[in-house]
């Protein structure tokens, strides 16, 4: 029975795809996307290559057959997720898929300041848990590398902004995360489970702003603001206003809490400690002076 990945053409699917092909034979391993064509390295190293849209509920039986177990990946398409989740795991069930795996979020609960996208994770592992199926959930903290543009622009500019008052976060990154969802995958034991996958630390913006300072060399201090104040500078400098509401949205969610959460599970799945957000940022060190 083959392993399935959803979604393997994206940033996370790539670097599942590549921990899965270290432990499964290739040919036991099938990466659905809406691009195949963008997975051909992985279709030359003998993975079974499919195409599969969640938009296109048709399309998935052929995708899923034979398959064991499947990562769901969640879309980007907040707002459309739920009836795509409902899609995917509807058909993993007709296919016959005996395990699936989704990658959810912290705290998707009800009152999360990021609304739709907590709203939607909640949702789906709801749905998971009424399928049937044998599930377990990935609750990924932030990537690790979702820092990088906002170290550039600080380390640029000397200050990091954010409305995150002294709200912590604990970034993780996808390697770990990935790493994390190919041991569920290839070992028993987890159904039924729910996994807080988060970096080894919590760190306020102030912590950040060391970060940044200890891998570039050069000074960052923080500028605490207000949300609304965050939302009109964003704007000002070119920001749509949605997406200024989400970064706003964001760091009222981790000045609230939602975010501040360390987990042991993800050393106690792999049997390594994860990444510091430092281990992740020094090999980007050019990405982040180069804006400078």
């Amino acid at each position: 029975m083959s392993v399935i990945v959803t979604g393997a053409s994206g940033k996370l699917g790539r670097v599942v795809a590549e921990s899965l092909m270290e432990r499964l034979p290739p040919a036991e391993l099938v990466l659905v996307s809406r691009h195949p064509e963008a997975l051909r390295e992985f279709a030359a190293r003998g993975a079974d290559v499919r195409y599969g849209d969640f938009n296109e509920p048709g399309s998935l039986g052929e995708a899923f057959a034979g398959g064991g177990r499947m990562l769901l990946i969640s879309t980007d398409a907040i707002g459309r997720r739920v009836p795509q989740h409902r899609a995917a795991i509807d058909a993993a069930v007709a296919a016959g898929v005996g395990h699936v795996v989704y990658t959810s979020h912290p705290n998707p609960v009800a009152g999360n300041p990021i609304g739709p996208i907590a709203e939607e994770h909640g949702e789906t592992e709801r749905m998971l848990h009424d399928s049937g199926i044998r599930w377990t959930v990935l609750r990924f903290g932030s990537f690790a590398e979702l820092q990088v543009q906002p170290a550039a622009l600080a380390i640029a500019a000397g200050r990091l902004v954010s409305n995150a008052g002294d709200g912590r976060i604990a970034p993780v990154s996808r390697r770990d995360c990935a790493d994390a969802a190919a041991m569920v995958l290839t070992t028993d034991g987890h159904g039924g489970r729910t996994y807080e996958i988060t970096g080894p630390e919590a760190l306020s913006p102030r912590d950040l702003a060391a970060v940044f300072s200890d891998v570039s060399g050069r000074a960052v201090k923080v500028v605490p603001i207000g949300d609304r104040m965050l939302v009109m500078g964003l704007v000002l400098h070119g920001a749509s206003r949605p997406i200024a509401r989400a970064v706003a949205e964001f760091g009222r969610a981790v000045r609230e809490g939602y975010f501040d959460l360390v987990d042991p599970a993800f050393e106690t799945l792999t049997g390594r400690p994860p990444m510091s957000l430092r281990e992740v940022l020094i090999p980007r060190r050019g990405d982040l002076l180069e804006v400078a």
